[in-house]
């Protein structure tokens, strides 16, 4: 863990997410500490996806509290979570297939401050000092994932685990205090895995920041995270390191049931 040298400290408080008669979050309280990465596992419906929407507001909470850096962001919009460091991935990889590398990291840079629709238009010098800012942003990001050579070939020429990683490429950009990943390792083979864990791990090393990760794959979160969250029934069950968390005799039961676990 990593203390004193980043933003990104994420305090959920009692957390409810209600529908109807069921509560997919039912009064969740953990810290998320700055630069550290945590994955968040338990069985399918524990609420892990839901909490990640409350987080990054996607979904209205129906009562407890979110803090960032000791701000309340209770009342805060999604995009306006977004502007202020909270940055949230999907499943389902989504890229403009006909377009590069390159361009797809570089749609990114719309989360940035822009230049007034006019300085645009006639490309007026804050305009070019934006594009610059822009463009170097995108090489850092690219290079510290390992994809730079990739940068001018079609999204489309890639094979499946390099654009996972452009997506995420493209949730770097922001260099957010906090990012969201919901099960990142989907659809990857093992080696493609490996790839995925060594290269997030890498630039982690060299870009601190907040890592919450879905992720049913136990051994990736043994491999990527230093913390771990267990959640059954929209609760939390355990907390502590990914080996301190799997071997915990409440996991057990929720991942496997009773009789499994005896």
């Amino acid at each position: 863990m990593i203390k004193g040298t980043v933003d990104g400290n994420l305090s959920v408080r009692d957390v409810r997410v209600q529908y109807g008669a069921v509560a997919a979050v039912a009064g969740v309280s953990v810290d998320f500490a700055p630069g550290m990465i945590t994955g968040l596992i338990g069985p399918n419906g524990a609420g892990k996806t839901t909490l990640l929407n409350a987080i990054s507001g996607f979904t209205a909470m129906t009562s407890g509290t979110l803090a960032l850096d000791a701000v309340d962001i209770r009342s805060s919009t999604a995009r306006a979570r977004a502007e202020m460091g909270i940055v949230r991935g999907f499943q389902t990889v989504r890229l403009l297939e006909r377009e590069s590398v390159f361009d797809n990291v570089l749609v990114g840079c719309e989360r940035l401050p822009q230049p007034p629709l006019m300085a645009q238009l006639l490309n007026l010098p804050s305009q070019q000092r934006s594009r610059a800012r822009d463009i170097a942003a995108v090489t850092k990001t690219l290079a510290g994932l390992g994809l730079l050579a990739d940068a001018r070939r079609l999204a489309s020429e890639l094979p499946f685990a390099s654009r996972r990683l452009v997506e995420i490429a493209r949730l770097l950009l922001v260099r957010p205090k906090v990012l969201l990943l919901d099960e990142p390792a989907a659809g990857l083979d093992a080696a493609e895995r490996r790839r995925l864990v060594d290269t997030l791990r890498s630039y982690h090393a060299e870009n601190p920041f907040t890592l919450i990760v879905i992720e049913h794959d136990v051994d990736l979160v043994r491999k990527l995270c230093e913390d771990c969250v267990a959640l059954a029934e929209g609760r939390v069950i355990a907390r502590g390191t990914p080996a301190e968390v799997l071997e915990n005799p409440l996991v057990k039961i929720a991942y496997f049931g009773q009789a499994a676990h005896a």
